[in-house]
């Protein structure tokens, strides 16, 4: 992470996140300079500064030596937050600069994000990808998500029988969603069938917790399937290889063995096994697990679809 600002972008995310969905209210104590500092990469002057650039917003409260604790927020009509009526009214100044009076925006909205009837097939082929982020873009944007788990076998590009049926699979979905791991398989069969493909991947702050945490020492990965753990190793190992250790959730004995005081590498469809029994700390949140890159490209795919079918 690199200025100020972009520490500032990252810190008042997390926070109005934090506010809206509930896991955040006023006074509760934020992660220090030092933390966030070691979690984001940023000095820590850097973060000091964002820290007091969010305080003259009023969002957060410095404290002293007591902390950064998020500070009381004002409320419209109290229930909707002052942040996000200021949050709409750029909004619909945007709307304004392009001639779009503020009355007929709701209804652009409504036929631009009309997803409901949408079949979007998310292809993977470890249960752990396929949960994380078919949670999120079945949540997230009001989709039916169809599961395409594949053979692990199908990591490389597919023939015969494997690759008819990825196809018989594919043939009723509105939008195919896939990861990098099988973007050229996938390719291939959605573009054989005319069908949009989005190819997302993740989240920054989980890439960067990843890294982070093998600077200072072992990674453990507590996973559903094993071969999640293998792609940790293959894409963030390199010389750290040896420091990455995988946990199937199901091996009860090896979950119990774990130190509770050391934040592992959770995975949702793990954290399922275990039915939240496990009390493992994590190096980071589930959600969010899509890039924000991503997640344009959904909604420009699912934007253009709504178009398309209204003619």
């Amino acid at each position: 992470m690199g200025d100020e600002h972009s520490v500032v972008v990252y810190l008042r995310d997390r926070i109005i996140s934090g506010l809206h969905r509930g896991r955040l209210h006023a006074g509760d104590r934020l992660p220090s300079v030092r933390r966030v500092s070691e979690n984001s990469g940023a000095d820590h002057r850097a973060v000091a500064s964002a820290y007091r650039t969010l305080q003259a917003e009023g969002l957060v409260k410095i404290r002293g030596r007591s902390g950064v604790y998020v500070a009381e927020q004002e409320r419209i009509g109290d229930t909707l937050l002052s942040e996000t009526g200021w949050w709409l009214a750029g909004v619909f100044t945007e709307a304004w600069k392009r001639h779009l009076p503020a009355p007929t925006l709701s209804d652009l909205i409504t036929r631009c994000s009309r997803s409901a009837d949408l079949r979007v097939a998310f292809v993977e082929s470890t249960e752990d990808h396929m949960t994380a982020f078919a949670v999120e873009i079945q949540a997230g944007f009001g989709v039916e998500c169809v599961r395409v788990l594949l053979n692990a076998s199908e990591d490389e590009p597919a023939l015969g029988e494997d690759e008819a049926r990825l196809r018989l699979a594919l043939r009723d979905a509105d939008l195919v969603v896939t990861t990098a791991f099988h973007a050229v398989l996938v390719l291939r069969v959605a573009g054989a069938l005319d069908k949009p493909l989005v190819v997302v991947s993740a989240h920054p702050d989980l890439t960067h917790a990843i890294k982070q945490h093998l600077r200072t020492g072992e990674l453990t990965v507590v996973c559903a399937d094993p071969q999640f753990g293998e792609r940790v190793r293959f894409v963030y190992g390199g010389a750290h290889r040896d420091q990455i250790r995988i946990v199937r959730a199901d091996d009860a004995p090896a979950v119990a063995r774990l130190d509770r005081a050391v934040p592992v590498l959770l995975t949702r469809a793990a954290r399922r096994i275990l039915l939240d029994d496990a009390e493992l700390r994590m190096i980071t949140p589930h959600s969010p697990t899509l890039s924000s890159g991503s997640v344009r490209e959904l909604f420009e795919a699912i934007i253009r679809l709504n178009m398309d079918r209204m003619g």
